[in-house]
């Protein structure tokens, strides 16, 4: 069962987004979710969103070569992978 969200008085889609998951770059999910409200920008109090699930984010911090091979399709880099002479 999906969850929801009931709004108060002077919400935002980017406050919600933020409140709701950390972060207010989830506002276009929690809109895509909720297409009726979409031409709302702040909010009376009592309108109910359908919060939507968020796509789990693979970790940007580290080097392009430590991916996991999910995410880039290949094998992941080995500290033990053979380098053959040229």
């Amino acid at each position: 069962m999906a969850s929801t969200y009931t709004t108060i008085q002077g919400d935002a889609w980017d406050m919600i987004a933020f409140r709701l998951f950390g972060d207010e770059k989830y506002m276009k999910n929690l809109i895509e979710a909720n297409w009726e409200f979409a031409d709302i920008l702040v909010f009376s109090s009592g309108a109910v969103l359908t919060v939507p699930d968020i796509p789990e984010e693979a970790d940007e911090s580290g080097p392009f070569w430590r991916t996991t091979s999910a995410e880039s399709g290949g094998s992941t880099y080995s500290p033990t992978t053979e380098v053959m002479a040229v």
